[in-house]
């Protein structure tokens, strides 16, 4: 399953998942950027930033693997906020008198 889409990610996200990955190389990681936040086809993106197309894909396999991660985590967040009913009064509207 694909988590990120070409075309409507922000090149703050791509930064965030890049820097959880060991990808170095400023010609990966800006063609990766242009992919995802222009719609580029990876092709054109690759040959832009002059990348082999199998180095594009492989940074683009293990952006998708991070992002997965970074979707259950946010998943498991969600479930667990929802199941907690809110404890601290800080959290729980004011009423108005």
């Amino acid at each position: 399953m694909n988590h990120l889409l070409p075309g409507f990610e922000s090149k703050q996200r791509i930064a965030l998942l890049l820097s959880l990955t060991r990808i170095s190389s400023p010609e990966v990681i800006a063609a990766l950027t242009l992919h995802y936040t222009s719609a580029l086809p990876a092709e054109r993106a690759a040959a832009r930033h002059g990348i082999e197309l199998s180095n594009f894909i492989r940074g683009q396999k293990k952006l998708e693997q991070i992002a997965a991660t970074v979707e259950a985590i946010k998943a498991i967040d969600w479930a667990k906020l929802q199941s907690t009913p809110l404890q601290s009064s800080a959290l729980q509207p004011k009423q108005v008198a």
